[in-house]
């Protein structure tokens, strides 16, 4: 696709992904943080299937938006379960091993 495809797939994924950093804590706490993880890691191969069968560029739009959600719910998780395993006095240790793994 075009620079104009990236750019306005990259703003559906910022819009879809901005409110669930939101919501991402309720659900959390609601599902737990291993569901959520597992069921960011199944958003991602649906996401791959996508891309994997899509034909034109805007066919990556349903991808983009689950991209959005997907890392939000992740990343949060992720950072609480970085939090709770981690030993005491080294959270931002956690928490920077897992930006250094992920991001």
């Amino acid at each position: 696709g075009t620079g104009n495809n990236m750019g306005i797939l990259r703003l559906v994924s910022s819009l879809a992904g901005a409110p669930m950093f939101w919501f991402s804590g309720p659900m959390t706490d609601a599902l737990g943080t291993d569901v959520v993880l597992a069921l960011s890691l199944l958003a991602y191969v649906a996401r791959f299937f996508n891309y994997a069968w899509m034909s034109h560029p805007y066919h990556a739009l349903p991808a983009e938006a689950l991209r959005g959600i997907t890392f939000a719910a992740f990343w949060s998780s992720g950072s609480m379960y970085a939090h709770k395993i981690s030993p005491p006095g080294m959270k931002a240790t956690m928490l920077l091993i897992m930006n250094a793994m992920y991001g």
